[in-house]
């Protein structure tokens, strides 16, 4: 009795671990957003509007604000294959020291210029983001961390000016999501 007991017990377990091992097969929908320029850049944004995926050619970066609070010192850029954090959001507007710190050391420091029906985000070598007559407007770019800035404010506005599907229901109280 003992012995076949134990025989049950190492076969449940046995193939309860050989099944928590295998890959899961959800996948989230996610909305794309394509970038026009030399590089094949995608953007995809979660439908929760909780963070986006950059593909820039073989490097994947996931952006979000941490504890979803879109404001500056909370926001993250997260390298997806290693999962170490490559930048954050530091200082404010207010105060004139607004600026995305990378984890090798390089900062992009920001100013945030605001008109009555849009803003600019000036970085080092001029205008990094535009929003003009409530639409995105073109703006060049010149190194790596200007490009991942760039991307982070354009996330941050398609979060801040478009709303979730009506068949997302975020409780706030919870992490839980119900879909219908």
């Amino acid at each position: 009795m003992r012995i076949i007991f134990s025989a049950l017990i190492f076969v449940f377990l046995f193939t309860s671990q050989a099944f928590s091992q295998t890959d899961s097969k959800w996948k989230v929908p996610l909305l794309e957003v394509d970038y026009e320029g030399e590089n094949e850049v995608k953007m995809k944004i979660d439908p929760g509007f909780r963070f986006a995926e950059l593909e820039n050619g073989d490097k994947t970066y996931r952006l979000f604000f941490h504890k979803n609070r879109p404001v500056l010192p909370f926001a993250r850029i997260v390298d997806q294959e290693t999962g170490k954090e490559i930048a954050r959001g530091r200082g404010s507007y207010f105060f004139g020291n607004a600026r995305f710190e990378f984890s090798d050391g390089r900062e992009v420091k920001i100013k945030k210029i605001r008109n009555p029906n849009g803003y600019e985000i000036i970085g080092p070598y001029g205008p990094l983001f535009v929003v003009e007559n409530h639409a995105v407007s073109q703006s060049m770019t010149y190194q790596e961390s200007d490009f991942l800035t760039q991307a982070h404010f354009l996330f941050s506005r398609i979060k801040e000016t478009q709303s979730p599907p009506a068949e997302i229901i975020i409780n706030s109280t919870t992490t839980r999501v119900r879909m219908h």
